[in-house]
């Protein structure tokens, strides 16, 4: 074969490749990421690299919206989104490895909610990897609750019950719900996701009146601008960048390190009144501890009396145990709970004399 015919047929193969898979041709991209141990010298060999320069190819950013930019890798285009990819990847591997394992835990049931809501980008689902480590128990400095991290007002908004007997910022389902809904208004109010997204975090009405103030509705001139909180100006690529770890973790060298929890199948059982949770336990032969696990919002032993019937989420083999059991599980009905402050002096029986010649009826003592 002649030269140019060489020429012309390696031209050929390289087009096929860069139609076929962009991932291939930008291997040298995760070459970056290889450290596992954050050094400086890292870090500016990452934030220095250009991939026109670096690179065979990498699809260009263009007005890609956040989740299109980080389905081809042309994200990485964007120097914070590499910084927060190392960052992870090195002095918060540890946080990222315990994040991702939890995920696990939660993906089927946020990915069923998501497929009610197609709509919506999937990879929203991955949210609590930065909000919360996905711990429905996490409560952040300015008390912020739950996977999603609700404050109490925006969850009173979006209809999430907190009170003395459940939070349903902790709801698995719940919160996501809600979540989704919240993220789906600050979408059609900001056009685009890393504003939505920056509004998730920040407010809207904050990021609303600096888009104004300053006449720009781009995230990044934002940002490159020093115009937003430190937090919010992170929170975009910080998001980015556990978006993309999370969907390449083979390419990035951390498949090995990732401990999948073994995944208890689980339903709901609609308990026709509030019942204790100890009895529960005794009655299906499951732990108090993993019955309070896989119902976080209760906020104690006692499912909430104001409601009349509850769903308690529980192993899906103890469901057939407490429906054979129900005679017994409801035989002291809980129609009120007394709180009481033991005094010096008190022991629980007396307590209970107490309050039986008080209130014949069913009770529930609280310590």
């Amino acid at each position: 074969m002649r030269p140019a015919k060489i020429i012309i047929c390696t031209i050929i193969v390289l087009a096929a490749l860069v139609g076929a898979d962009t991932q291939l041709l930008s291997w040298g991209l995760f070459n970056l990421f290889t450290d596992t141990e954050f050094s400086r010298a890292g870090l500016d060999k990452v934030e220095a690299f250009d991939p026109d320069r670096d690179i065979l190819y990498l699809p260009g950013l263009g007005n890609k919206d956040l989740f299109e930019s980080s389905r081809d890798l042309s994200i990485c285009r964007n120097s914070a989104v590499r910084k927060h990819i190392y960052l992870y990847l090195t002095s918060q591997r540890e946080y990222l490895i315990r994040a991702i394992q939890r995920s696990y835990r939660y993906r089927e049931t946020i990915g069923e909610i998501l497929k009610k809501n197609p709509d919506l980008p999937e990879e929203l689902g991955l949210l609590p990897l930065l909000e919360s480590c996905f711990d429905p128990h996490a409560v952040s400095s300015s008390s912020a609750v739950g996977l999603w991290q609700f404050l109490e007002n925006t969850s009173q908004t979006l209809g999430l019950r907190n009170n003395h007997w459940l939070d349903e910022r902790r709801h698995v389902e719940k919160s996501t719900e809600a979540a989704l809904q919240h993220l789906r208004n600050m979408r059609k109010i900001f056009h685009r996701w890393d504003l939505a997204l920056a509004a998730y975090n920040g407010g809207a009405g904050y990021v609303k009146r600096t888009m104004d103030k300053h006449r720009m509705n781009d995230f990044w001139e934002l940002r490159k601008n020093g115009l937003l909180r430190a937090e919010t100006s992170e929170y975009v690529p910080k998001f980015a960048a556990l978006m993309l770890i999370y969907t390449n973790q083979r390419l990035f060298g951390i498949i090995d390190e990732i401990k999948q929890p073994k995944i208890q199948q689980t339903e709901y059982i609609t308990l026709r009144h509030p019942v204790d949770l100890r009895e529960v336990a005794q009655i299906s032969g499951v732990a108090l501890q993993k019955i309070r696990e896989l119902n976080p919002e209760l906020n104690s032993n006692i499912t909430p009396p104001s409601i009349g019937e509850y769903r308690l989420r529980m192993p899906s083999d103890a469901k057939k145990t407490i429906e054979k059991s129900e005679s017994y599980l409801y035989r002291r009905k809980i129609t009120g709970v007394i709180e009481h402050r033991v005094k010096k002096g008190e022991c629980l029986s007396s307590i209970a004399r107490r309050y039986k010649k008080k209130h014949p009826i069913s009770y529930a003592l609280m310590a």
